[in-house]
C-alpha cells in the first residue's frame, strides 16, 4: 500500500510537471509577439530569477555594494529607473530589487530561453519599433498588481561611456507611471531613481577574479567587452508620481538629475 501512495504521488508530480512545462513553453513562444505579456511570474519562477541574478554578478561582476536598498520596500507600485551601460545591469539591479519584469528583444527570447524568460517575468520587445510595445506591456503589468516592479531604462539604449546626457532620456517611463495612476486612482506609485556603478580598475580584484585568471577565464568574464571587479548600487527615495512634474520633459529631467546623484554617489563608495 505505501509502495501504491508513492507511486500515484509521483505520477502525480509527473503530470503536473509536463502539464506547467507546456504551459510555460507556449507563454515563452508568445513572447516572440511584440508587447506580449506573460502570465503572472509564479513562486519557482521568482526564486529561479533570484539565482540567475546571483550567478550573473558572481560571474561576471564580482562584489556588489548595495546603498538605500530600504528604498526598494515601497508598499505601491514601481518602476524602476536606472543608468543603463552594460549588459548585466539587470544583474545589478536585481541586488536591490530582487525581483521585477523586464524587457528582452524578441530575438533573445527564442526557444528554450523564451520559456525561462517567460517563466521569470520577461516580456519581448521587437528593437524595430519598441515604443509603443513597452509602454503598452509595462502599463498591464504594473496594473496587474499593487506591488509590481517593472525596471526601465530611461536612456533607452546602452550608453558604454556611462555619461549621463538629458538627449539619451526619453520620457516613456513617465507617461506609463501616469497612465497607470489614472487608472488606478488612490493606489500609491512612483518611479524608483537607481545608480548603477562597476569597479573596472584590477587594484580591486578579489580571490574570486585571481581564480579565473590562474583558470584562464578571463576570456569568458570579458564576453561584453569589458572586465568587473565589483560594483555598488545606490537606490533612491521613491518619487511618487504625485511629486513629478505635469510636463513629461520636466519630470524626465528631474529623474535624470536624480540619477546622477545616485550615480555619483556610487561612484565614491
Amino acid at each position: 500500500m505505501p509502495l501504491l501512495i508513492v507511486g500515484s504521488l509521483v505520477l502525480i508530480a509527473g503530470i503536473f510537471a509536463v502539464v506547467r512545462f507546456n504551459y510555460w513553453k507556449k507563454a515563452g513562444a508568445n513572447l516572440q509577439k511584440s508587447g506580449y505579456v506573460p502570465p503572472t511570474t509564479p513562486l519557482l519562477g521568482r526564486l529561479a530569477f533570484r539565482f540567475i541574478t546571483r550567478l550573473a554578478r558572481f560571474v561576471m561582476i564580482g562584489p556588489v555594494k548595495v546603498i538605500g536598498r530600504k528604498h526598494s520596500n515601497y508598499k505601491g507600485r514601481l518602476i524602476v529607473a536606472a543608468n543603463h551601460q552594460f549588459q548585466m545591469d539587470f544583474a545589478m539591479v536585481a541586488s536591490a530589487v530582487p525581483n521585477f519584469h523586464y524587457m528582452t528583444a524578441i530575438e533573445e527570447l527564442q526557444g528554450a530561453r523564451g520559456l525561462v524568460g517567460a517563466w521569470t517575468g520577461a516580456f519581448g520587445v521587437d528593437r524595430k519599433a519598441p515604443g509603443e510595445a513597452v509602454i503598452q506591456a509595462s502599463t498591464t503589468i504594473l496594473k496587474r498588481q499593487r506591488r509590481s516592479r517593472v525596471l526601465i531604462f530611461p536612456q533607452g539604449k546602452l550608453v558604454y561611456d556611462n555619461v549621463i546626457r538629458p538627449e539619451d532620456f526619453k520620457t516613456g517611463a513617465v507617461r506609463i507611471l501616469k497612465h497607470v495612476a489614472s487608472e488606478t486612482p488612490g493606489e500609491p506609485a512612483a518611479i524608483l531613481p537607481m545608480g548603477v556603478f562597476y569597479k573596472r580598475d584590477p587594484k580591486h580584484m578579489t580571490w574570486g577574479h585571481k581564480l579565473a585568471r590562474k583558470l584562464n577565464l578571463r576570456w569568458f568574464r570579458r564576453a561584453f567587452g569589458v572586465t568587473n571587479y565589483g560594483g555598488t548600487v545606490v537606490v533612491g527615495e521613491p518619487i511618487p508620481v504625485a511629486s513629478l512634474p505635469e510636463d513629461p520633459k520636466a519630470a524626465t529631467d528631474l529623474i535624470r538629475v536624480r540619477i546622477q546623484e545616485l550615480l555619483d554617489t556610487a561612484s565614491k563608495n
